[in-house]
């Protein structure tokens, strides 16, 4: 048996800043004296080939970020109890200045050293306690240097993080609604921003963290939901690992269920995904860190199992797990190679309550091993031979290329779906159109998933299929009022699809 230890007390990270853009403390080979406050930002004297020690400790980095020049050394160590990993933003690809990660845990008596060599500002975080965050400021002299805070990221040479300083920047002073709304806009007038959404939504889920501790249902809105729920799959992410207490996530996502359902129907079954991403954090900071699939997923899916009251629980949470195994391989993490002869055999193994949810979250792993090719990617889910797995499997992996094959080129994500075996052609269309109301324009994603029905290029029995779907499953994302609205306003030959 597998077990996840708890800790008798409580860990109440303090988030000082931006998630992952910077703002917790640090912590010199010196400390500030007088009425200095620890966590006030400091400016590091500058010697040549200088060397600054960075201590993470119960309540973040110490002190809050720091300034050095070019070529300076930055060695991190920890005070907490568990494994560490400092690494440049963004969580969890780290590719703002990706030489900046060790690519794998520092142990908890560990040290890991880095030299600076780029100029620039340079947010990081904890990779398996993402809530902690620090910032470190690297200039060819003396002077420091800011990134400008301005409105338009276009320009920007890292837009993303841009973006992400923004809307963290709201939640703190305006709220989790307002940071939605924002988001909303961002996702129709920049370009480049759909693809983030996800992600940056996820990382304002972790950031929400520090107002949960203020006020519980602080962080209870119902546009929260936008893009793919990330952010309670972040803030759950981030509950866990601060308080590893099981039964105040339970409890939240009850709160979840409450208050938000009759707006937000899924968002507390999401809530459990967030879970199972927790419990796997979990596990690495425990200290269970292996190459081997099987040891790793072990203890996570155990938490799920006491996690879970009901089937649909289960599910989410162990996506969680599964999902969380899917991106260790993307990101080359842990020694985990995914298997180009078979990246769904650790799928095969497993128990059948715990199947249909592993081979649906490998869709990352497959799309990747494939180039984030569709259809290169479809040709694994073709060879399972079970078609209550294969079925689910092609519907995952169309709903995550719904971004960038089907809102880009929908006729090309419908050519794509017929050179599929039969069996998988139409659940295909049924996985894009689910990938709108995922990953659509926020507040409005069944437009976006209608007018992909409405693409020209779509057989009868094509948009018969993506008109069902969409129709029939509005309810699970829109309260009822809402379905109502959009199911009378639908063409009158459609309308039999609404429930």
């Amino acid at each position: 048996m597998y077990h996840i230890m708890f800790k008798k007390s409580l860990i109440y990270p303090i988030i000082f800043a931006a998630v992952l853009i910077g703002g917790v403390s640090t912590y010199l080979s010196y400390r500030p004296v007088g009425d200095m406050d620890i966590r006030s930002k400091i400016t590091a004297s500058l010697g040549p080939a200088g060397e600054y020690i960075i201590e993470l400790g119960d309540d973040g980095f110490y002190p809050q970020e720091i300034t050095i020049r070019r070529g300076d050394v930055v060695s991190f160590v920890a005070t907490r109890d568990g494994y560490f990993w400092p690494a440049s933003n963004f969580h969890p690809i780290h590719t703002i200045y990706p030489e900046f990660d060790p690519k794998e845990p520092i142990e908890p008596s560990g040290k890991w050293n880095f030299r600076f060599n780029k100029i620039g500002e340079w947010g990081y975080h904890d990779h398996l306690a993402p809530y902690f965050t620090g910032k470190i400021i690297v200039t060819e002299t003396d002077s420091s240097i800011s990134i400008s805070r301005d409105a338009n990221c276009k320009d920007k040479q890292n837009s993303k993080e841009c973006w992400q300083e923004q809307l963290i920047s709201i939640l703190y002073t305006e709220g989790v609604g307002a940071t939605f709304d924002l988001l909303g806009k961002l996702y129709k007038q920049e370009t480049k921003f759909p693809i983030s959404c996800h992600s940056l939504a996820h990382n304002i889920g972790i950031a929400a963290y520090k107002l949960y501790l203020d006020d519980k249902d602080s962080v209870l809105a119902p546009k929260a939901a936008y893009c793919a729920n990330g952010f309670y799959h972040g803030f759950m992410e981030g509950l866990l690992t601060a308080t590893r207490n099981l039964k105040e996530a339970k409890e939240f996502c009850a709160r979840v269920d409450e208050k938000l359902t009759s707006r937000a129907p899924d968002a507390a079954l999401q809530c459990y995904h967030g879970i199972g991403h927790g419990a796997m954090d979990l596990v690495l900071i425990d200290g269970l860190v292996t190459n081997n699939e099987r040891s790793l997923i072990a203890p996570a899916l155990e938490f799920c199992e006491k996690a879970s009251e009901d089937a649909k629980q289960l599910y989410r949470c162990t996506s969680g797990v599964f999902n969380g195994l899917a991106n260790f391989y993307t990101r080359k993490e842990f020694g985990l190679t995914v298997r180009k002869d078979d990246p769904f055999w650790i799928c095969h193994e497993q128990p059948e309550k715990y199947k249909e949810s592993c081979y649906g979250n490998m869709n990352s792993a497959i799309f990747w091993l494939a180039d984030r090719d569709f259809s290169k990617s479809a040709r694994f889910v073709e060879n399972l031979i079970e078609d209550k797995y294969a079925i689910p499997a092609i519907q995952y992996l169309a709903g995550s290329a719904t971004i960038t094959l089907a809102k880009s080129n929908p006729e090309g994500a419908v050519r794509a779906c017929r050179a599929l075996q039969l069996r998988l052609y139409l659940p295909c269309i049924r996985g894009f159109s689910h990938g709108f109301l995922e990953h659509g324009t926020p507040g409005f994603e069944y437009k976006d998933a209608l007018d992909f029905c409405r693409s020209k290029s779509m057989l009868i029995q094509e948009r018969e299929t993506c008109f069902t779907y969409v129709l029939s499953n509005l309810n699970g994302w829109y309260s009822k009022n809402k379905a109502k609205e959009i199911c009378n306003a639908i063409e009158k030959k459609y309308k039999q699809y609404c429930n």
